[in-house]
């Protein structure tokens, strides 16, 4: 390794070309950092005699190619500052004319080189395009790349610190002279990765699923042509595994490597898959794993966003696990997703297994039992099950869990679910939601918009006491937040705390099934709410079934 502090602008000067490689992100300065290094320049700008702005290190390293063309350069890291010089070149080249303007062009291109080895600097692919247009002054799509160069642009427009108007010709200079980085060539015995993982960034820091894919493309020959080893696992397997995922791309890599057991921590997941990856013998068993890793994504795709999911009873039951936040679930419903894909698992199995941990997650919460040991539980069960008789080894699995872990039976759900509060729970709407669903209206009514409301209002008011009698404060206190009070109305602020009867006239223009049974009631006091209770856990009980009657 070598380290020798140079003017930045030696990475544009000559014929050579600096590769950003596959598995460094996109373009992600904005206008802050933008402002930063405009700060520098002029920082600078101002000074009469020799100085130089120190701007950190920049690593790379040189790629063997074929004898002819340019040098090639991976850069290992800074790519956000070159690429910002760049872009800041690209700003002065649409202002100055003549021999400055053609000084910059050199800085761009190579000029006598066509092809893959004209540009200078080659983005990764996703500012690729845009920013080869923006070197040939084409038309660069809307881009952080084309908003880089307009805020550049204006800046070169305006004043300096003394009010004066800008030279660009004297920015130009001082961008030449004046800016300095720290050049660090690796050498071919230094392994890029294990240089890249250790820097201390400037930048944006990098997320658990960034280490990962710098890991596991840093595996593959580096491209540098279309076609090239690094380039065709990327595109082929590597990126339609973040386009399928997107935000997700992080917690996908944690339960996939929690599917086959082992439990890790959302800090751990570049370790634990760069672990995984390493045991692995040779590439072809890597790209075999990352074959793999992109079908578990596709599931995991429809489990995150249970809307992709095309068989309407799944992708109710995947709703219930995101609604009620219960993602410690997803490394078994990976491996189940997984047995139906490859035929292990019919569809009607997949869903019948569904419904077992739809059934033990919903009436855990009614019983209020702490889902800390749900963590582990999920990770056994998905290490532990096989591809013979899914559904039953998955049903004795967790009835045979006991205490903390158990799947409360109906004698511990009825009370809890008929004369607890139920109130000010995360999954209450959820579970109001099913019930109206389960009555299964030709026309659904659309739910967006509506909230819980309390029959028995919350602050009882002068006829509200009279009607419920002398007991009113302890019937309001026992009663007001159990299941049997609640309902769903997109009316609450009309509602209010309005007498039973004139809510009664509102609830019977309801298209709410669950209205339409309160708006029968002459009255509504703690035998009304708790036969509303008993009713509403018969429905409940067939949504979700407890042990025995699974």
């Amino acid at each position: 390794m070598e380290a020798n502090p140079v003017k930045v602008i030696q990475y544009f000067d000559g014929t050579k070309q600096n590769v950003i490689p596959l598995f460094q992100r996109a373009y992600t300065w904005n206008k802050d950092k933008w402002q930063v290094l405009w700060d520098d320049v002029l920082s600078q700008y101002h000074n009469d005699g020799p100085s130089t702005h120190f701007m950190g290190a920049i690593v790379s390293m040189p790629v063997r190619s074929v004898p002819v063309g340019v040098s090639k350069h991976l850069v290992i890291d800074g790519q956000q500052r070159l690429t910002t010089i760049a872009l800041l070149l690209c700003a002065l080249r649409r202002i100055l004319d003549g021999a400055h303007a053609a000084r910059i062009e050199d800085y761009l291109v190579n000029r006598h080189y066509q092809g893959p080895d004209h540009f200078k600097l080659v983005p990764t692919n996703a500012d690729r395009d845009a920013f080869c247009q923006m070197v040939k002054m084409g038309d660069c799509p809307e881009s952080n790349v084309l908003r880089a160069v307009r805020l550049f642009e204006k800046k070169l427009q305006g004043d300096d610190l003394d009010d004066a108007p800008i030279e660009p010709t004297r920015v130009l200079e001082t961008l030449e002279q004046c800016l300095q980085v720290v050049m660090i060539n690796l050498g071919e015995t230094d392994d890029p990765y294990l240089i890249f993982e250790s820097l201390n960034y400037k930048g944006e820091p990098l997320t658990q699923a960034d280490l990962v894919r710098n890991y596991v493309l840093m595996r593959f020959s580096h491209s540098l042509e279309p076609g090239g080893e690094q380039e065709l696992v990327y595109s082929q397997l590597w990126r339609p595994i973040e386009l399928s995922l997107g935000e997700h791309l992080t917690e996908f890599l944690r339960h996939y490597s929690m599917k086959d057991g082992e439990l890790t921590r959302k800090g751990g997941i570049y370790a634990s898959t760069k672990a995984r990856f390493t045991s692995l013998g040779d590439l072809d068993a890597v790209r075999a794993e990352l074959v793999t890793m992109r079908h578990h994504s596709d599931a995991y795709s429809r489990i995150a966003n249970p809307e992709r999911e095309a068989r309407p009873s799944i992708s109710l039951r995947l709703s219930t696990f995101r609604d009620f936040d219960v993602t410690t679930c997803y490394p078994l419903l990976l491996r189940l997703f997984e047995f139906n894909r490859v035929g292990a698992v019919t569809d009607d199995e997949l869903e019948k297994c569904l419904t077992y941990i739809e059934s033990y997650i919903v009436r855990r919460a009614i019983v209020g039992v702490a889902p800390n040991v749900l963590n582990r539980l999920f990770v056994t069960w998905s290490k532990n099950i096989s591809t013979q008789d899914v559904s039953k080894q998955l049903h004795g699995m967790i009835i045979g869990t006991t205490g903390r872990g158990r799947w409360p039976k109906d004698e511990e759900v009825k009370p809890a679910f008929v004369s607890q509060s139920q109130y000010g729970r995360k999954w209450t709407r959820q579970i109001l939601v099913r019930l109206e669903g389960a009555f299964e209206h030709k026309e659904p009514p659309d739910l967006e918009d509506c909230t819980i409301e309390h029959v028995m209002p919350q602050t009882l008011s002068d006829e509200w006491v009279a009607a419920l009698g002398v007991d009113h404060a302890s019937i309001h206190d026992r009663s007001l937040h159990t299941i049997g009070n609640l309902t769903l109305s997109a009316y609450n602020g009309p509602l209010s705390n309005l007498p039973f009867n004139e809510k009664k006239q509102i609830f019977l223009e309801s298209h709410l099934e669950l209205n339409k049974d309160i708006a029968k009631q002459t009255e509504w006091s703690e035998t009304q709410i708790l036969n509303r209770g008993e009713r509403l856990f018969e429905i409940a009980n067939k949504l979700w079934p407890g042990p025995a009657a699974t």
